[in-house]
């Protein structure tokens, strides 16, 4: 071979190495995003990335958030019976039932005075009649789907323009409370609130003329009255401050004051 044959193949040679060499630093270089921000693909030959899972979707999402600190219930059964005038232990066990929920009946009955200081002798007998007289007033409250209570109110000056007085009872956002330690220490106490509805005005007695000054007269001329008030139960929720049972207004008599004898002085009721 001659040496201009030489040359040439040793051009070609040096020619074919350094393309390899430049294809070989080609492979190192980063790989530039097309967007700023945008992830660098996975160099070949490294092991890709585990793919981020999706967030799963949020239970009753798009639905309204409840108020902060409220249980919602099922909506409780009501039946045909009126409980009436109940005492604060009364509407503590209504709250209950109204729940679906049974009270703790027996660890109440336990830290009675009477049960967990008796003797050894006597302390079965007298947890069990304990027992059966908190179940009896739970028992009461099954079937009931209104309420009897006695509220205080005051009349008002005659309002002659709307024919009528006011009462300072059943204001907008009217509320009853309910408290009571079924027994001492560690029971904690309960407590449940009547939440009235606030349809319409509830507070107007419209009376004519001269009914209202007869009404006057046979209250001895004072302003004290009371309200024999039948609600409806209409819910019930559970809150952070205890049982709330919502009831609608259905009327009221209006009675004296009098102890020894209540006189009826006329009557609101309100149209379902």
């Amino acid at each position: 071979m001659s040496v201009s044959d030489r040359s040439v193949w040793l051009r070609i040679a040096l020619t074919a190495a350094l393309a390899s060499l430049l294809v070989a630093c080609g492979n190192d270089a980063p790989v530039a995003a097309d967007n700023a921000g945008d992830a660098a693909a996975p160099v070949a030959g490294q092991d890709a990335p585990a793919a981020t899972p999706a967030p799963a979707p949020r239970a009753n999402e798009g639905k309204a958030a409840a108020p902060a600190g409220t249980v919602a219930t099922a909506a409780p059964v009501l039946g045909s019976r009126v409980l009436g005038h109940p005492d604060d232990l009364q509407m503590v066990m209504l709250g209950y039932r109204l729940q679906g929920r049974v009270p703790p009946l027996t660890e109440w009955a336990a830290e009675q005075p009477r049960v967990k200081y008796g003797n050894e002798f006597e302390r079965a007998d007298l947890l069990a009649q304990e027992s059966a007289r908190l179940q009896d007033i739970y028992d009461a409250t099954a079937d009931i789907g209104r309420l009897r209570l006695n509220v205080n109110a005051r009349l008002s000056e005659y309002d002659a323009g709307r024919g009528g007085f006011y009462l300072n009872a059943y204001l907008p956002g009217s509320r009853f409370d309910f408290a009571v330690q079924p027994a001492p220490y560690p029971v904690r106490e309960e407590r449940v609130t009547l939440a009235v509805d606030d349809r319409g005005e509830l507070n107007f007695w419209s009376v004519e003329v001269a009914t209202a000054q007869q009404a006057l007269a046979r209250n001895d001329n004072l302003r004290e009255v009371l309200l024999d008030s039948e609600l409806q139960i209409t819910g019930v929720s559970h809150r952070s401050e205890g049982v709330v049972i919502e009831v609608e207004l259905l009327g009221y008599a209006i009675l004296t004051t009098h102890y020894d004898q209540r006189l009826r002085l006329g009557e609101v009721r309100f149209d379902q």
